[in-house]
This record gives structure tokens, sequence and C-alpha cells, in this order.
């Protein structure tokens, strides 16, 4: 059955076309399908359940160093002086051999602090050191 457009003596199309609109909905649809996902697994936030077949690996955080723009040490939050830094990294290479760490430092702070950070984690053989940047753009 197919349907025919006539035009009368003003030359008027008297049925819509629809399929242009149909288009641009169901594109509209898949973004927003797409864009939904990506965020809700960013933000929700679930309590896991526990199980003894559980992967022990899931759970191994890195170690967090930081250095901030007067030099100061810091290992997740807590400010350390050397010997502290070299302990905490000697306990999580104890727990793991294949400990990582992340370090964070200011960009104002001196290059030989960050290098000696980096030394640091180091002789206390951590496997993995990750550096933390700002992509550019970003506030």
């Amino acid at each position: 059955m197919a349907i025919s457009s006539q035009k009368g003596d003003g030359g008027l199309m008297t049925e819509i076309n629809v399929t242009p609109l149909v288009d641009v909905v169901l594109v509209l649809l898949v973004l927003m399908m797409v864009t939904a996902t990506a965020l809700a697994q960013k933000t929700i936030q679930v309590e896991l359940p526990k199980a003894r077949s559980g992967d022990a690996d899931s759970a191994k955080r890195p170690l967090m160093v930081a250095v901030d723009e007067s030099g100061a040490l810091y290992v997740d939050a807590d400010r350390l002086d050397e010997p502290g830094v070299r302990a905490r990294a000697r306990e999580a290479v104890a727990r793991d051999a294949e400990v990582s760490a992340v370090l964070a430092a200011d960009g104002r702070a001196r290059h030989e602090v960050v290098v000696h950070a980096l030394e640091l984690l180091r002789g206390e053989r951590v496997a993995k050191i990750a550096i933390v940047v700002r992509a550019e753009g970003a506030p």
C-alpha cells in the first residue's frame, strides 16, 4: 500500500514527511543512552557483596605520595619526613611486591624535591610509579 502525495491546485503538500524527524530522534536517543551509561559508571557508588572466591588483587590500592610547594612529603594525606616515607613504602612492598605508587607534585615544587621523592620510592623497590598531571585547559 503506497501513499502518494497529491498536490492540489495550489501546489501544497498535504502530508508530513516524518522520516527526517524519526532519524533525528533516534540519533538523539542513542547519544543520550551512551552519555547516560558513561556518567552512571563514574558516579554510582555501590556496596559490593563479599565472596570467598573474590579476587584479592582488586582490593590493591596504590601508595599515594604528594609533594607540596614547600617540598613537604605526604603519604596518604599524612605529612611524613623522609624516614617515614621510606617506612610506609617498605610496608607497602612487604604486603605486595608489585605495589604501585602515585606521585602528585605541586607544579611550583622544586624539581630536585620531586626527583628525591621518586628516588625514595625506587630505593624501597616500589614496582611502578605514576606521576599525576593535569590536562591542558583544565582549571
